[in-house]
């Protein structure tokens, strides 16, 4: 049974029993002041006929016209109740016989007897002898029934009714959840773009909606971010292979030239030699970046201590100066203490510096900036090289642009020096950027937490 049926049926019970409930309740309670009112004007009677010396002639002199369901008798022990009123009408009320105890309790206080109910008292007249005055309640006890029929039926009818007007709202009230549990099949059976309506008409709902709503967007957006990794990952894998493949094909090559019976010229033999020397030193290299690379994604180096930043930096920068002599270097390096591997810290600014000399002119102005800011302190390297169009800018800020020659053809690195920094970056709480520098070239931004000079 779904829970709208049952909340319905509960709601048709609770008014079916509480307006038969008060039907029945109505009707006892009219049919007690009518008998009630019956008793009155019996005791009045009696009590007015009692105090007279012949109650008998003031009974009837006080009843000239006496209603048809009026009864007055007079009893005699062992005798049957003789009439005073039965002499015109067949259908006037008559008494049956009464016993001595009916007789005395009615002197008291009105009883009821018969089949077709009378309420009746007595008079007391002696010598075994009782005046009896009574009036039927017959048509009290139909009323009463047929009260109790109408207000029953009137009863289910509401009953029916309210029922319905409850299942009605219950089912308009309960159609958010169902909203729900159908978006949440949906969502289960992989279609992750469902809407989920959030229109709710009462706000334990909505909250529950939007509660909803906001975890299956964290789940979206887990499932999206799954994706992309994956995709990275892929194109990763497929980079990897691409540039361990091109340094093989050349050692592979230039080992069969070696291995050949007849000795080649030992200008191409030298030639062979250098070129596997250095397709070697350059798979030797990407593999080490691979390795760094998820060393510093797998878990927080351990072994930190403060560095200053601005002095690693113009370390590397000032040896850049001496490769290339002919290269402006403007350097503004402050005091900047972090809490940082060193060897990591080294490893950034040593990428950043390599790629500027690999991959600008030896001409090419460079500005390096390292202050604090905040809490955090802002290194940025600006150069007036050929720069990088838009769309790889984007792949850098992503963190999906690793082998692509970025800036020139320059094949002696691994094509990891610009990545390596993000995640050096990351690794330390901070973060890496790339956009168009006002000189013309690449601006790198590394952001890093600070680390007050007098801490340890």
């Amino acid at each position: 049974m779904t829970l709208s049926r049952r909340i319905s049926l509960m709601v048709l019970v609770v008014i079916a029993f509480t307006s038969i409930s008060i039907a029945v309740l109505s009707a006892v309670a009219g049919r007690a002041s009518a008998i009630t009112q019956v008793d009155e004007r019996l005791a009045s009677l009696r009590d007015a006929v009692r105090v007279e010396e012949d109650p008998l002639q003031a009974l009837l002199a006080g009843l000239i016209a006496p209603p048809r369901n009026f009864v007055a008798a007079l009893v005699s022990q062992d005798e049957e109740p003789l009439d005073l009123l039965a002499d015109e009408s067949s259908g006037a009320t008559t008494i049956a016989p009464l016993s001595a105890e009916q007789l005395s309790n009615a002197a008291s206080s009105p009883i009821t007897v018969g089949d077709d109910p009378i309420r009746l008292v007595t008079v007391d007249l002696g010598n075994e002898q009782w005046l009896v005055i009574g009036e039927s309640i017959s048509e009290i006890s139909h009323a009463f029934g047929r009260q109790l029929l109408v207000s029953s039926m009137i009863a289910i009818v509401v009953s029916l009714l309210g029922g319905a007007v409850a299942s009605v709202v219950t089912r308009r009230s309960l159609q958010p959840l169902r909203d729900i549990v159908e978006y949440s099949g949906s969502i289960a059976a992989g279609r992750l773009d469902a809407v989920l309506p959030t229109d709710a008409s009462t706000r334990e709902i909505r909250d529950l909606q939007q509660t909803i709503g906001s975890t299956v967007g964290a789940l979206q957006n887990a499932a999206e971010t799954k994706s992309r990794s994956e995709s990275a990952m892929r194109e990763f894998l497929a980079d990897v292979a691409h540039e361990l493949r091109t340094p093989l094909t050349t050692v592979r090559a230039y080992s069969e030239i070696l291995a050949v019976e007849r000795p080649a010229d030992p200008e191409v033999r030298e030639r062979a030699m250098n070129r596997i020397a250095d397709e070697s030193k350059r798979m030797s290299k990407l593999i080490d970046d691979l390795l760094l690379l998820a060393r510093v994604s797998a878990a927080p180096s351990s072994s930190r201590e403060r560095v200053d930043v601005g002095r690693v930096a113009m370390s590397h920068f000032n040896d850049l100066a001496i490769l290339d002599p002919g290269r402006k270097i403007t350097l503004e390096c402050g005091e900047s203490w972090v809490l940082a591997d060193v060897a990591l810290l080294d490893r950034l600014f040593a990428n950043l510096a390599s790629n500027v000399h690999r991959h600008t002119p030896s001409t090419a102005a460079v500005m390096v900036r390292c202050e604090v800011d905040g809490a955090s302190i802002i290194c940025s390297v600006d150069d007036s090289g050929p720069g990088i169009d838009a769309m790889r800018l984007a792949k850098l800020a992503e963190g999906t642009q690793r082998f692509d020659p970025l800036r020139s053809d320059d094949v002696r690195g691994s094509g990891l020096g610009l990545h390596l920094v993000t995640s050096i970056a990351r690794a330390h709480g901070g973060s890496a950027s790339f956009e168009r520098s006002p000189l013309g070239g690449l601006r790198v931004i590394v952001r890093l937490p600070t680390q007050p000079a007098g801490s340890r």
